[in-house]
Order: structure tokens, then C-alpha cells, then sequence
């Protein structure tokens, strides 16, 4: 059974990752060092900007109805929003927690416009810290610590 997680600051998912580094066990189809990879290339895409070609009719009418039902009611199990976001597989942990780590900081250290989120558009620097927290709680809520 999943566990229930909420973040109100990305320090704590970063502290939850460490956390779970040294013993844990995984419910869903990836590694903890996949789900880091996976958290560290969105929040890349926060900034960097992602592939909007999809999702372009459900983000232009949908969007806010679909981040309510999200925070609401959970990210739906196995969606993806953009499969290039799936990680690869054969990843070691320390070097996915690292940049994870790395990613943090680099969106800490923005300043700059943030990009459109795929599904949702345009979102706030509050409203992209709230997403980044929610992600990391949803993907790490599939991370049990304890021995594998």
C-alpha cells in the first residue's frame, strides 16, 4: 500500500529521497533512482521548457479544471504526461539523488520566467513550487523505507 505524503517545501523531498537511500522498497514499475531522474527532469522542465506539441486542446480548455481535479483526487496511476519524461532504466541511486539535488538548487537559484507545464499552461512561480512538491509527494508515496 502506498504511503500518504505531503511537501510543503522542496527540502523536504529531498530529505524523504535521502532518506530513503539507504533501505527501502518500491511498489510501482520504477527505482527510487528513476523516480529521482524523473523529478529532477521536470523540474528542469519548469524552467527549461517542455514539449507542448501534445495536450495542446486539453491544456487551452482544460487546464485549471484538470490541476484541481489533480490536487484533488491524485495523479492518475501510470499516466505520463510526455513519455520522453519516463527514465531509463540501469540508473544508480547516488548519482540520481545528486541530481535531483542539483536540480533543486538550479530552480532555487532561478530567476528567470518559468515555462508552461504541459497539461496545465502557465503557472506561477507559488503554483510551479506546489506542483514540484505535490509530484515529488505522489512519486516518492511508492518508495517504502525499510529492507527490500
Amino acid at each position: 500500500m502506498r504511503r500518504v505524503l505531503h511537501f510543503n517545501d522542496l527540502s523536504e523531498v529531498m530529505a524523504e529521497a535521502h532518506r530513503l537511500a539507504s533501505s527501502h522498497r518500491t511498489l510501482g514499475r520504477w527505482t527510487l533512482a528513476q523516480i529521482c531522474r524523473h523529478l529532477a527532469d521536470t523540474i528542469h522542465g519548469s524552467m527549461d521548457g517542455f514539449d507542448l506539441r501534445r495536450h495542446r486542446f486539453k491544456r487551452f480548455f482544460f487546464s485549471t479544471w484538470l490541476l484541481a481535479y489533480a490536487y484533488r483526487w491524485g495523479i492518475p496511476k501510470a499516466y505520463t504526461v510526455d513519455p520522453k519524461l519516463n527514465p531509463p532504466e540501469g540508473l544508480r541511486l547516488g548519482d540520481q539523488i545528486e541530481a535531483l539535488a542539483r536540480a533543486i538548487q538550479r530552480y532555487r537559484d532561478h530567476t528567470g520566467p518559468l515555462q508552461a507545464h504541459p497539461l496545465f499552461g502557465r503557472l506561477t512561480r507559488n503554483e510551479w513550487d506546489r506542483m514540484h512538491c505535490f509530484h515529488g509527494a505522489h512519486h516518492l508515496s511508492f518508495v517504502l523505507p525499510g529492507p527490500s
